[in-house]
């Protein structure tokens, strides 16, 4: 093709866009609206990922705690009705009555987050860097640098440490139970926390709130299954605590039961004197009264409603005065 001067025109090459503010073409074929996918980029920002992460940890908060809960809430249940001689899983309780009997040990939950809570706040306020004693204890870690942390780590565990001691020198329950084999664990757990945080103060040279406050898997998890177990021991001991009370009298709960039952069913039943458990299931869950301290072994009765013609349910009080 030929211009108008005679010259031969310039070979037509393919379009390119100009960007019109600097003259140059546009990269990418002028597919100015093409997905970040295609070029690599991150379809998150991090403030969207850190979001994203916060709300993964609440979610996974949540489960562990109502988790935690009901597994609380079974082992009240078991120690409870255990020292009652009778066998929880008969009386067929629901799941939101189980994790309700949590609510029995809320001090033994709570108690191990309240003291390292109030050892924080005592720590913050009589040892920062701008008192003497936050000074005198900077001077400590740089003169005895695997020392200072042995000891702040085992000032942080002393309390699962001693319960775990105390479940190892803690004899095998009389009446089968879970309690039992908790207060095992638990002794094994406490042997391996007491080793770890050693091990991470001395070598190391690293304490252990600042690896929990870090995330790290291994302190989070043997700190928190040290904690569950003997937040579960506390609550087994407060449960059959209640059932004592119950089996003695001397609990408000405690009602006197008499039956008229229909001829030659349990004509036992006339000469002792029972305290109504539960009603469940089609069955009346009696137990006999024992004077205190009680024996280790209770003496319980199911006793069907078909079998029964009358009950006369009281408070034990009542029968006694």
């Amino acid at each position: 093709m030929r211009s108008d001067e005679g010259g031969v025109a310039p070979t037509p090459c393919a379009h390119h866009p100009i960007d019109v503010g600097t003259g140059q073409p546009l990269r990418g074929g002028g597919n100015a609206n093409r997905s970040p996918f295609v070029d690599g980029a991150s379809p998150l920002s991090p403030s969207s990922l850190e979001t994203v992460r916060r709300i993964a940890e609440s979610v996974i908060i949540a489960l562990v705690s109502s988790a935690g809960l009901y597994l609380v809430g079974s082992v009240y249940v078991d120690a409870y009705y255990g020292r009652l001689a009778i066998e929880a899983t008969s009386l067929d309780l629901p799941p939101p009555y189980v994790a309700l009997q949590s609510v029995h040990a809320l001090w033994g939950l709570l108690d191990y987050p309240l003291l390292l809570l109030l050892a924080y706040i005592l720590y913050r306020a009589i040892a920062s860097p701008s008192r003497r004693l936050g000074q005198s204890l900077g001077r400590a870690r740089e003169r005895f640098p695997r020392l200072l942390p042995v000891l702040a780590n085992l000032i942080v565990v002393v309390p699962l440490l001693l319960d775990a001691a105390a479940s190892l020198r803690e004899r095998e329950l009389p009446h089968r139970s879970v309690l039992t084999e908790i207060n095992s664990v638990l002794g094994y757990v406490g042997l391996i926390l007491l080793v770890y945080v050693l091990w991470l103060g001395w070598e190391q040279r690293r304490f252990l709130l600042s690896d929990v406050r870090a995330r790290k898997l291994v302190p989070i998890a043997l700190v928190f299954i040290a904690y569950l177990l003997s937040a579960l021991v506390t609550t087994g001991v407060v449960a059959e605590l209640a059932a004592v009370d119950l089996l003695t009298g001397n609990s408000p709960a405690s009602l006197r039961v008499e039956f008229v039952t229909k001829p030659g069913v349990l004509s036992e039943l006339a000469e002792q004197e029972l305290l109504l458990v539960a009603a469940r299931n089609g069955a009346y869950y009696v137990v006999v009264r024992e004077p205190s301290p009680p024996s280790p072994w209770a003496t319980s009765y199911a006793i069907p409603f078909t079998s029964v013609e009358a009950a006369r349910v009281r408070p034990f009080t009542a029968g006694t005065t």
